[in-house]
């Protein structure tokens, strides 16, 4: 059996939940494999199922036109095409078609730091701030840094909650960012 694949940008993909041990027969490269993907899945395509190795290669976004994440949701993709991107274009095509998806209450968004996209970690609540409030990077996205009133994050926010959190770090300097989405 092939060796399950890692992604850079999404390094507890398994452990998260995101790949569910569960035959199939996956619908991009017609095996059958022992994980499915339960993520985000952006195509016209119906009832895709896919396994790790087809999100991992990028033949799925291929094969099905689709993507993992939306592209203007990465930070550093500006909505204008004429713009420049203050993002590696290869690292934020690489988190959208062959990285998976983190579940999330309206759409996710991919935070960067030093012109790369940053790995997403997990969920995070009030609880975890204060081990993570010392990195300045991360208390200037607790502190009004999201448009979310810092003593509002530090109360409510939860890892599975109405207002959850997102826990990124950084691939080259370790920093941690934080998404947060509200049902």
């Amino acid at each position: 059996m092939d060796s399950l694949p890692t992604f850079r940008f999404s390094p507890n993909a398994y452990e998260l939940g995101f790949f569910v041990a569960e035959p199939l027969l996956c619908s991009c490269c017609e095996r059958d494999r022992e994980w499915r993907y339960r993520g985000s899945f952006y195509t016209r395509a119906d009832d895709v199922r896919l396994c790790p190795w087809c999100v991992a290669d990028g033949s799925a976004a291929r094969r099905f036109g689709g993507s993992f994440s939306d592209w203007l949701g990465i930070d550093g993709v500006p909505i204008e095409p004429e713009e420049p991107l203050a993002v590696d274009e290869d690292a934020a095509r690489e988190v959208a078609d062959r990285t998976p998806s983190y579940p999330s209450w309206q759409q996710e968004q991919w935070r960067s730091h030093c012109g790369l996209p940053c790995a997403f970690i997990g969920f995070v609540g009030a609880d975890d701030l204060p081990g993570l409030l010392p990195d300045p990077v991360f208390a200037q996205d607790v502190d009004g840094g999201l448009g979310f009133p810092g003593d509002l994050l530090r109360s409510y926010l939860s890892p599975d909650g109405d207002l959850a959190g997102y826990l990124f770090r950084c691939v080259v300097c370790d920093a941690h960012r934080l998404h947060v989405d509200a049902s």
